[in-house]
């Protein structure tokens, strides 16, 4: 009878021990999947011990994202073995911890939850033996808080290894491992703890810091010489931990000038003095740096915040210089790369700039006239160009740039200036001499506006002016006259008294 109940028990003991074999106890029993404490979720098979990580990201969020995990064994585990084996405890005949060193045992006793003196595990040594069991004291606390304290420790007097994935959505595996409790962490910044009594598969979605770039709408359209200023957002996770480095790439149309603000917390946020991150000019652009410092303050402060993300705002200005051209937009992109492994594709905005034609032409043959001059209005006074072809194409000239001209002369074909700016109602040109063979000149300045997406191109006419009468008349003539016929009478009685005295 009683070896009938004794085999009975060990037939339920091995039960037990093969469901356990095809679970995943999550955080010292927290449930199914139970509280990682890093955003992730776990699942488990019933298979040989691993942990396996996939990986999930926002699309097109990320160019390269080669992630390296570390995982540490915290505990080794005892899995199904009954309780009078060894006569020792096994916590219920299912699943028991222990640890095989003083200074594991050590450590382990005194982790505590980060930012209070609770302790998290009660350690007890097996007699004399190299053995020491490790429990919970509080069965109810999380495994996010688990994960905290063991973090506290000193991971280097623990086993550990390696493995990597090098998709941004992707999958990394750590091999065969022994049966425990086992604390990982990563280079996105992410720490979980995890069973591993059977395989068990991480579900982690990334959490990178992200960034956004924009241009403030008014200065979307833009006149050469004008300050643009640009917006970037970098939004940083609380599990971030290592430096941020911003690249700016700016098309040849733009010319970096300043960095002109950052606060932490978005627009309405604390300043972040400049003392804080590092610029560098460079041939295109520049480069910003967050330094890890900085990050960790971002990543704190994202602890408090329900979407667990600070936002780093920071305002910079590009000047559109006298490259820009028409054809297409100026533009200016950012990538952001995270510590070693994390680079995202860029965030692009765009400038543009205009152009305005005009033909010089005959009232009446509608004829291109050559050797008229004008000048270029903005709000009635003249604007400095640049003369880039003689006579055809001309464009605003930069702030106290040298060679410039106020003066555009035709030369019979289409004159264009460009580098205008399309929400400007200003802009007129004045005649300022007539074409030559006897045209009139314009006394008016002829508005520029635009119309639709553009300036588009218009014809000045000439129209040549009519011969006007002379000043005096006939009245004076007729004294002329008079008097010569006068003169002549007078000669003629001379002679013919003359004649009669002789």
């Amino acid at each position: 009878m009683n070896e009938g109940m004794l085999t009975m028990k060990k037939l339920f003991a091995l039960m037990l021990a093969l469901a356990l074999m095809v679970t995943v106890v999550c955080a010292f029993a927290e449930g199914d999947g139970g509280d990682t404490g890093g955003g992730q979720t776990t699942t488990g098979t019933a298979s040989t011990p691993s942990i396996t990580i996939k990986t999930t990201s926002k699309d097109g969020e990320a160019a390269v994202d080669t992630t390296q995990y570390t995982y540490y064994r915290i505990l080794e585990a005892d899995i199904g073995t009954d309780p009078q084996i060894n006569d020792v405890y096994q916590s219920g005949g299912a699943v028991s911890y222990h640890t095989d060193s003083q200074a594991k045992a050590d450590a382990l006793a005194a982790a505590t939850i980060p930012g209070t003196e609770t302790k998290v595990f009660k350690v007890t040594r097996v007699g004399e033996s190299s053995r020491w069991y490790v429990e919970l004291i509080d069965p109810d606390i999380s495994g996010a808080q688990l994960a905290a304290a063991i973090g506290t420790m000193n991971l280097s007097i623990f086993p550990s290894a390696t493995f990597s994935q090098t998709e941004v959505a992707g999958t990394a595996t750590s091999g065969t491992v022994a049966p425990g409790y086992y604390y990982v962490t990563s280079t996105a910044g992410k720490n979980v703890a995890v069973q591993t009594l059977t395989a068990v598969e991480i579900k982690e979605k990334n959490e990178f810091p992200t960034i956004t770039k924009e241009v403030d709408e008014e200065d979307e359209d833009a006149q050469i010489g004008d300050e643009i200023t640009f917006t970037i957002k970098v939004k940083v996770p609380s599990t971030a931990n290592d430096e941020i480095v911003l690249t700016d790439t700016m098309s040849a149309g733009l010319r970096f000038k300043s960095i002109d603000s950052m606060k932490m917390g978005g627009s309405n946020g604390t300043d972040v003095g400049a003392s804080n991150y590092t610029v560098a000019t460079t041939t295109d652009g520049f480069t910003l740096t967050l330094p890890a410092a900085l990050v960790a303050d971002a990543a704190a402060a994202a602890e408090n915040e329900s979407t667990k993300v600070t936002e780093i705002e920071i305002i910079c200005t590009a000047v559109l210089d006298g490259d820009a051209q028409t054809e297409n937009p100026e533009t200016n992109s950012v990538t952001l790369d995270y510590g070693e492994h994390y680079t995202t594709k860029p965030k692009t905005a765009e400038v543009k700039t205009y152009d305005f034609k005009f033909n010089k032409i005959d009232g009446n043959t509608k004829d291109q006239l050559a050797g008229a001059e004008f000048q270029f209005l903005l709000s009635g006074s003249p604007m400095k160009l640049i003369e880039v072809e003689a006579g055809k194409e001309y464009r605003i000239a930069m702030p106290d740039e040298e060679g410039t001209t106020e003066t555009i002369t035709t030369i019979g074909e289409t004159v264009r200036i460009y580098g205008l700016d399309i929400d400007v109602q200003a802009y007129s040109l004045q005649e300022t001499k007539a074409p030559t063979g006897g045209y009139k000149i314009l006394k008016d300045a002829v508005p520029v506006k635009a119309s639709g997406d553009s300036f588009g191109e218009i014809d000045v006419e000439n129209n040549e002016g009519t011969v006007l009468p002379s000043t005096g008349g006939s009245g004076t003539t007729i004294f002329y006259v008079i008097g010569g016929l006068l003169i002549i009478g007078a000669g003629i009685v001379l002679v013919a008294r003359r004649k009669v005295h002789e």
